[in-house]
């Protein structure tokens, strides 16, 4: 069977606007957009397949009856697959483990990752704090000394970004990025700048949850990356992590070549254009690549992939 393409959910967010919609050239979105889902398989907000012969069919409906797609029978499936284009900092956030994920009804925690599309100059995001302990972190609180408190970490266009479970971070504007989260859609809001919603009113923040799954871990604040790449003729390929909860691909394409893989990937393109199995594609476009099947891709195109 050939690749089979998914339509992406826009996501309102305070800090879209029109970036997300121009960039990748979702022209039926409307204004106010920060990121889209190109992948998922949430109860109610699943991606629509739109090829034959499962289109209409949610992700969600496909991961239950087809495995034969996948080969990942008898588990749940593992992501959210985004594109983020924030016109304003997001707020510092933090995702549980999955011990406290499991405390609040959830399977799993919410390890995340970042790849950077574009970044602008001397663009960098929130990466990590300064406390030591939890008492310590009340003081900076309590202080209203958010400044002292939160590390950053610089980015660059091409970079990718670990984000473990419990980990304090944020996405700053400036810039452009693929993301990929455990398909638990939790996040605890750190902190919001004080921002106010189109009703005047501050958004909600979850700061005893936040503190409650909170990381002191100095390693973890540091992004220990050991890319993995291989080369050949109209070809490079990185893989950036594969751990428990995903494996991360990037695949830059220079020409005609076949591209085989012994697991399902999902496949978005974050550069370029050219074919797919024939089909044209471009910047945006999402598909899902079956278990053991062979693709032909051909132009000039990078394309991001994450499979578990």
């Amino acid at each position: 069977m050939s690749v089979l393409f998914f339509k992406p959910i826009p996501r309102p967010a305070i800090w879209g606007h029109t970036l997300l919609k121009d960039y990748f050239g979702y022209k039926d979105f409307p204004d106010g957009i920060g990121q889209s889902w190109s992948f998922s398989a949430q109860e109610n907000a699943s991606t629509i397949c739109i090829s034959d012969p499962y289109q209409g069919k949610t992700l969600l409906e496909l991961w239950q009856t087809h495995q034969e797609l996948f080969g990942h029978p008898y588990e749940d499936f593992p992501v959210i697959i985004s594109l983020v284009a924030p016109e304003d900092d997001l707020s510092l956030q933090v995702h549980p483990d999955d011990e406290h994920a499991h405390h609040v009804g959830f399977a799993s925690g919410k390890n995340e990752a970042w790849y950077f599309i574009e970044a602008q100059e001397n663009a960098n995001i929130v990466y990590g704090h300064e406390a030591k302990n939890e008492e310590d972190l009340r003081k900076y609180i309590q202080a209203d000394h958010w400044d002292e408190l939160i590390r950053h970490l610089d980015v660059h266009k091409g970079d990718f970004v670990y984000l473990p479970a419990g980990l304090l971070h944020a996405l700053k504007k400036g810039s452009i990025v693929y993301e990929i989260q455990q398909a638990t859609d939790i996040t605890y809001r750190f902190y919001d700048y004080h921002r106010k919603d189109e009703h005047g009113k501050e958004r909600e923040l979850h700061l005893e949850q936040a503190i409650d799954c909170l990381s002191y871990d100095r390693q973890a604040m540091k992004n220990d990356i050991h890319p993995m790449v291989t080369s050949g003729e109209h070809y490079q390929q990185t893989v950036f992590i594969s751990n428990d909860s995903f494996t991360v691909t990037k695949l830059e394409i220079t020409g005609l070549y076949e591209y085989c893989y012994d697991n399902y990937q999902l496949a978005t393109i974050v550069k370029g254009s050219g074919t797919v199995d024939n089909r044209e594609v471009k910047i945006g476009d999402s598909f899902l690549i079956p278990i053991n099947n062979q693709v032909q891709l051909n132009g000039q195109m990078t394309i991001m992939m994450t499979t578990k």
